[in-house]
C-alpha cells in the first residue's frame, strides 16, 4: 500500500502511471466519483502494485465497529497489519461489557487475512460517551482491575484476539499516574499470556498542554509501559480539529517513544 498526496497538475491517469497501477484501481481504492476531480493536498490510497515490491514494511492499524459489513472489512484488511475491533466496555466493578454485535466473525476474518486482531477497551458510559468516572473507578481499585484482567484473558482466548488496545479518553489529571500504572499492569499480564498491548493517545503539541484529552496522560510513562502506542492524529484532521487537511487522516506514522513502537492509521 502507498499513500500519495496530490500535487499541482496531478490527475488519476498521471498518478496511476507513476505507481504502475491502473486508473480504475486508484478510482476504486479511493471511491472517487466521476469526473474524478482531485483537490490539492488530497491523500489517496495507491493499491498494491509494482511500487510496493521495494517498499519497507509498514505497520498499519484500523478501527472497525462490529456492525461493519463483511464486504467492507474484506476490502480493507489487505491494507492493515492490525485490526482494532471497537469496542468492549466495562462497569465500575471491572466487569467486561461486550459490543452490541458479535465480534467473533471479525477476528476470524482478520486472522484469515494475516491481520492481528486487537480487542479495543473503552470507558464508554450508557450514553455512548467516554466516561472518566468509569476510568477513576477502575484504575484506583485493585479488585476491579483483577476482575477486568481475568475476564479479558478469557474473552481474548475465546474470540481469537492477538492484542489489547486501551483507548481511554478524557482521563482526569489526578488519575494520570494511576492510569499509567494500569497500562503497565495490563501489558505485564497480557504479555505473559502472549498478547500485545497498545494504548491510544491524543496528539499533544507540548508536555504542558492543557485540556481533558492531555493532562491525564503521561506520554513518556505510557510509551514505556505499552508495547506500542497509537497517536490519534486524525483528531487534527476532522472538521472540528486544529488542522483540516485530509492528508493527516491517512498519514501512517512510524516512530519510537522510549522503545515503544508508535503507529497511526486514521481509517
Amino acid at each position: 500500500m502507498e499513500i500519495y498526496v496530490v500535487n499541482p497538475g496531478d490527475n488519476v491517469d498521471v498518478i496511476a502511471q507513476k505507481y504502475a497501477v491502473t486508473p480504475e484501481q486508484v478510482i476504486y481504492a479511493n471511491q472517487l466519483v466521476y469526473p474524478y476531480a482531485l483537490a490539492l493536498g488530497q491523500a489517496l490510497f495507491i493499491p498494491a502494485g509494482a511500487a510496493d515490491e521495494t517498499r519497507p514494511g509498514v505497520v498499519s492499524n484500523g478501527y472497525a465497529y462490529t456492525y461493519i459489513t463483511p464486504l467492507v472489512l474484506e476490502q480493507t484488511l489487505p491494507y492493515l497489519t492490525e485490526l482494532s475491533v471497537f469496542s468492549y466496555g466495562f462497569s465500575t466493578g471491572g466487569y467486561l461489557i461486550p459490543p452490541p454485535q458479535d465480534d467473533l466473525w471479525m477476528t476470524e476474518q482478520a486472522r484469515g487475512a494475516g491481520v492481528l486482531p486487537y480487542l479495543t477497551l473503552t470507558p464508554l458510559g450508557p450514553d455512548g460517551r467516554f466516561n472518566n468516572h468509569l476510568i477513576s473507578a477502575l484504575v484506583n481499585s485493585p479488585q476491579a482491575r483483577e476482575t477486568l484482567f481475568s475476564q479479558l484473558a478469557r474473552v481474548m482466548e475465546q474470540k481469537g484476539y492477538g492484542g489489547l488496545d486501551i483507548d481511554f479518553e478524557y482521563i482526569k489529571a489526578e488519575d494520570r499516574d494511576a492510569f499509567t500504572a494500569f497500562v503497565r499492569e495490563a501489558a505485564e499480564r497480557m504479555n505473559a499470556l502472549g498478547y500485545r498491548v497498545s494504548v491510544a493517545l491524543a496528539p499533544k503539541t507540548s508536555a504542558g498542554q492543557k485540556g481533558l484529552l492531555y493532562e491525564g496522560k503521561d506520554y513518556r510513562g505510557l510509551g514505556q509501559a505499552a508495547d506500542h502506542v497509537l497517536l490519534m492524529t486524525y483528531e487534527w484532521g476532522y472538521k472540528y480539529g486544529r488542522i483540516r487537511s485530509t492528508a493527516i487522516r491517512f498519514l501512517l506514522i512510524c516512530a519510537h517513544i522510549q522503545g515503544a513502537t508508535v503507529t497511526n492509521a486514521g481509517f
